[in-house]
């Protein structure tokens, strides 16, 4: 049985590890400066309060025998508060999984690409996404693409020695002879 428990907790655990790290990032990178602490705050308490809801239901379904409509509970001569009462614990699974599926839902409808807050794209640059998009390039390139910033250009770049292969060149060019 552990083995089910670790694979349980390690698959929990890879499904929380991008939330904060990419979460506040994204955050970051989106949102007005002068709007990002209190998105931040909210994301802190919806962290905090998410585990104080999910003990609470689990209280209340604990209170409620495990076997719903299959045993008539006048027939038990125990309750909630008998050390031989078994709460219906798996219930609270299944609601809290439902209550997170709607909560997902309309993220099924967010656009592929957000534009930054305060700042619509212009028409040209719509424009250029579209044709990036719809372009006969293959997926690689475009995959690829999709991940430089869009105002990349010769003045912001970073500079050639940041990288140790383009710093070892330049050692072995200036080395004298």
């Amino acid at each position: 049985m552990w083995i089910y428990v670790f694979l349980g907790n390690m698959l929990r655990g890879i499904g929380e590890t991008p939330v904060m790290p990419l979460g506040v990032s994204y955050l970051d990178d989106y949102a007005r400066k002068e709007n990002t602490a209190i998105y931040l705050a909210c994301l802190q308490t919806v962290g905090i309060l998410g585990p104080v809801f999910g003990f609470m239901l689990g209280s209340f379904c604990a209170k409620i025998y495990v076997d719903i409509g299959s045993v008539d509970l006048e027939s038990i001569s125990i309750n909630h508060k008998d050390s031989r009462w078994v709460g219906a614990w798996w219930l609270s699974l299944l609601v809290s999984g439902f209550l997170m599926l709607l909560a997902g839902i309309p993220f099924w409808f967010l656009p592929n690409t957000l534009a930054k807050q305060g700042k619509s794209p212009s028409k040209k640059e719509q424009e250029d996404i579209q044709a990036k998009n719809s372009s006969d390039t293959p997926e690689e390139e475009q995959e690829q693409g999709s991940f430089l910033p869009e105002d990349n250009t010769e003045e912001n770049a970073m500079v050639p020695w940041c990288t140790m292969a383009a710093w070892c060149q330049s050692v072995t060019e200036t080395a004298p002879a």
